[in-house]
C-alpha cells in the first residue's frame, strides 16, 4: 500500500467514524456535537485552500448558513438533516439578500446521505453538486493530486477524530487463553498416537540435570501470579482440543530442542519468543510470562520436551 492510499484509506475511516458518531447522538438528541461539527469542518475545508470562518464569530447576521469564505464567495450548511423542505428553507433564505447572490451555496450532510431530490430549488443549486454527504466529500478529497495536501487531510483527522482504540495489551488469563486458541487452531490435525514416558521427575532431574534448578525455579516463581490464569483458561478445553494441543506442542518443541542441542533453558525462550511472535502479529501485545508459565507446565505433563 503507497502512501496515498494509506492517507486516503485513513481518511474514509475517520469521517465514516464521525458520521456514525454524529447519527448516534442525534438519535438520542444530544445535538451539541452538530455545533462542534461546525469548527470541525471549519478547519477542514480550509486544509483543501479555502477561507471558511464560523458565521456564529461574524457580526454580520449570515442567517441559514454555518460556514462562509468571504473570499472564494463560498458559503456552508452544516446539518444533520438531509429533507428537501430543510435544503430548500436554507437556499431561499440565504439567497433572499442581495448581496449574497454571487456566493455558491452548498449543503454539508455530516449524518445522513444525499437523496436525488426533484424539488426544483433554484438559484443555481445543483443538488448532485452542492448537497454534500460524507461519500461526495471523500471523492472530492480522492481527486486532490497533491499528495501533500492529501496526508494534511488524513493528519488533521487523525489528530481530531479519536475512534475507540482497539486494546493493545491483554492480561495473563487473555494470553493463556489466546495461545490455547492458537495451538488448536488445526482442528483437522493428524493426531499419532506416539508411546511417551510421561515422567517429569526424571525429564527434569535426569535428562535435563544442568538445567533442572532453573526450570524449578522459573516455574515455583511464576506459580503465584499465573496458576490462577493457568486454571481458568484452560477450564473449558475438551479432550479433543487437548490432544491437538499436546501433539503441536510435543512436536514444535521436540524441533526447537533438537536446534537448541537439547538444552532446555535456550529451547524454551526460543518457544516463548516463537508463540509471542505469533500471537502479537495483529499488533496486541501480550504477557510473555504467562506464555513461559504454560510451557512450562505442559513441560511437566510432558507435552514440551517429550520423552523419547
Amino acid at each position: 500500500m503507497d502512501n496515498r492510499q494509506s492517507y486516503v484509506s485513513l481518511i474514509i475511516r475517520r469521517l465514516s467514524y464521525l458520521k456514525t458518531e454524529v447519527t448516534a447522538f442525534n438519535t438520542l438528541n444530544l445535538t451539541d456535537i452538530n455545533v462542534i461539527a461546525e469548527n470541525f469542518y471549519r478547519d477542514f475545508f480550509n486544509l483543501i485552500g479555502f477561507k471558511f470562518t464560523n458565521t456564529n464569530f461574524e457580526r454580520n447576521n449570515y442567517a441559514h448558513i454555518d460556514l462562509i469564505d468571504t473570499v472564494n464567495k463560498q458559503a456552508i450548511q452544516v446539518t444533520s438533516q438531509n429533507d428537501n423542505i430543510k435544503i430548500k428553507e436554507a437556499i431561499d433564505g440565504f439567497f433572499a439578500k442581495p448581496e449574497n447572490k454571487d456566493y455558491k451555496l452548498q449543503i454539508l450532510l455530516i449524518s445522513k446521505d444525499a437523496k436525488y431530490y426533484r424539488t426544483k430549488f433554484g438559484n443555481n443549486f445543483n443538488h448532485k453538486e452542492d448537497v454534500l454527504d460524507i461519500t461526495r466529500l471523500l471523492a472530492i478529497i480522492n481527486d486532490i493530486t497533491e499528495i501533500d495536501t492529501i496526508k494534511g487531510i488524513a493528519d488533521f483527522l487523525n489528530k481530531n477524530v479519536l475512534t475507540e482504540r482497539r486494546k493493545t495489551e491483554c492480561s495473563e488469563v487473555e494470553t493463556i487463553m489466546e495461545l490455547i486458541n492458537y495451538l488448536s487452531l488445526n482442528k483437522n490435525r493428524v493426531i499419532i498416537d506416539k508411546a511417551i514416558n510421561v515422567d517429569p521427575k526424571n525429564k527434569i532431574e535426569i535428562r535435563f540435570s544442568e538445567h533442572s534448578d532453573y526450570l524449578k525455579q522459573q516455574y515455583s516463581e511464576l506459580y503465584a501470579k499465573y496458576n490462577g490464569a493457568l486454571v481458568e483458561a484452560t477450564s473449558k478445553i475438551d479432550g479433543v482440543e487437548a490432544e491437538i494441543i499436546s501433539a503441536f506442542l510435543k512436536d514444535e518443541s521436540d524441533i526447537i530442542l533438537t536446534k537448541e542441542n537439547n538444552n532446555p533453558k535456550l529451547a524454551l525462550h526460543s518457544l516463548v519468543e516463537l508463540f509471542y511472535g505469533k500471537l502479537s502479529s495483529n499488533g496486541v501485545t501480550f504477557d510473555k510470562q504467562a506464555i513461559k508459565f504454560y510451557l512450562l507446565a505442559e513441560l511437566i505433563k510432558c507435552n514440551v520436551f517429550p520423552n523419547k
